[in-house]
This record gives C-alpha cells, structure tokens and sequence, in this order.
C-alpha cells in the first residue's frame, strides 16, 4: 500500500494536494509513504495471493499494491484512496501496466470503504488508525489474511512476520469464534471442552467421565485449530481439523494409537 494514515489529532492540516502527487502530501489523517515493491511481493506471497482473491488496500496511494497483486499474482484487487490526484495516477498506471480489467481504484474514506468481501486486506496506516480498524477487521469471515507494512494490531499477534530490507511485514489470519463450552467424539470417547479465546490464542479445560484431561498447545488460525489431549492415565493424541460454525471436524493420532477421525458441536 502507499499511504501511511496518521492518529487522529495528530494537529496536522490538510494540505490541498496539487495537481501532480506529491511524494509526502498530506490528506485528511494521511500521507502518502510507498512501500517498496520487495515489502508488497513479500506481503503477497505471506498471504498466500492467488487469482481467486479479492485483494483490498485501504489508503492505495499511487495504486502499487492492488497492482501488484493483479500483475504478479493475478488477483483482482481494489484501492481505495481519498485523494483524486492518486487516484487518477492510480488508475493511469493499471492501464499502463495492462491490468485495469482487474483493478478498480474507488475514491473514499478509507473508513467508509466496503472491506466485507475482501479475501486479503492491505494497510499501512499507523498504530491509531489500526487501533480503529481492529473491531471491523476481527468482524470479517474467518480466514480472511490481513497484511500489514510496518505497524502491528496492538494485543493481536501476528499469525507470521517477515523482514524485508530491514522493514517489517505482518500477517494476520482471521480467526474463527470458538468461545464455549464443546463435545468431542472421537469413536465411542466423549471429550468436554471449555474454551476461552484471545484472538488466535485458546484455553481449553478438559474433562472425561468427569475427570480432568489437559489440553494444550490449542490455537486457531482462521478456521484450521489444532490442539493436544491428554489424561492421567497416559493417553496422549494430536488433534487437527476445520471449524464450521458451531461444527468442527478433523483427525487425531497418538503414539502407539490408531489415527482416528474426531467431531465436535458446541452446546
């Protein structure tokens, strides 16, 4: 992305931008900083870009992003940029690149902008502004990939993190709402979870036939979970799966255990 959105009060004025973008020119709460075409590659291939994605950038400046994602990884991308100079140049640049049948540049707030269908979301804005977005991007359908150049979702931690000519790139992966109380049947055995949930992270409270059994390592990431059982009596088995819903289905396996196929319903 090639706008870098300010705090709000951050006492800057807008500036009126010329009739050529300016490099640094300031809109609203934002300024546009490009990001080097290596950070946007990196940040692509981080949210495993295909051509069945909707790529999102919200604060698209001169449009290198969206571009880049319909170009190199054939996504269809939109920008959405408040400032009508970037968004001419923006769109100038699809067409020079032959990508404009797959690009759409959208002159607006970047807060009113429609992010519902996104498959991928693109920022760089800074802390204030993400601190903002955080409610709407956690709304969004699990496994939808967020990118970010630079700055973090505050107590959200990033699924993964590269580092680019000494700059950061962050990847957030959606998560599925696995919050309550869950039955799992693996065979005839009946495992009771309790779960809390911070963003990806799980804690789980096990118990079977009335007896405790521990759950560890649990963690969701959009909706693959995975997570570790084991009781008093020794039996230990790694779960994996998908959740659908209130549904969740997958395999386990142990030492010395046959691989068998596990279900769970929330209550």
């Amino acid at each position: 992305m090639a706008a870098l959105a300010l705090c709000a009060g951050t006492g800057w004025a807008q500036v009126l931008p010329t009739a050529a973008p300016q490099l640094g020119q300031v809109s609203k709460d934002s300024v546009w900083v490009p990001t080097p075409e290596r950070m946007i590659r990196r940040l692509m291939q981080l949210a495993d870009v295909t051509p069945q994605d909707l790529v999102i950038d919200l604060g698209s400046g001169d449009g290198r992003m969206p571009i880049h994602a319909a170009k190199h990884f054939g996504a269809r991308a939109i920008g959405v940029e408040l400032e009508p100079n970037l968004v001419e140049l923006s769109e100038r640049s699809a067409r020079e690149q032959g990508v404009a049948d797959r690009v759409r540049f959208l002159k607006q707030d970047l807060y009113e902008a429609d992010i519902s269908k996104a498959t991928v979301l693109a920022l760089y804005i800074s802390p204030g502004v993400m601190t903002k977005l955080k409610p709407r991007l956690l709304g969004l359908a699990p496994g939808t990939r967020v990118v970010s150049h630079h700055f973090t979702l505050g107590d959200w931690e990033p699924d993964e993190t590269v580092r680019v000519e000494n700059r950061t790139g962050y990847l957030w992966v959606v998560p599925a709402n696995l919050a309550g109380t869950w039955i799992l049947s693996t065979g005839a055995d009946r495992l009771e979870m309790r779960i809390s949930q911070d963003h990806q992270q799980l804690t789980v409270q096990g118990t079977r036939a009335g007896k405790p059994v521990h759950v560890l390592g649990a963690r969701v990431r959009g909706t693959e979970v995975r997570f570790t059982a084991f009781d008093a009596e020794g039996n230990t088995r790694n779960y994996s799966g998908r959740v659908q819903g209130d549904r969740m289905s997958g395999d386990s396996e142990g030492i010395d255990l046959p691989r068998l196929a596990w279900s769970a319903e929330r209550r």
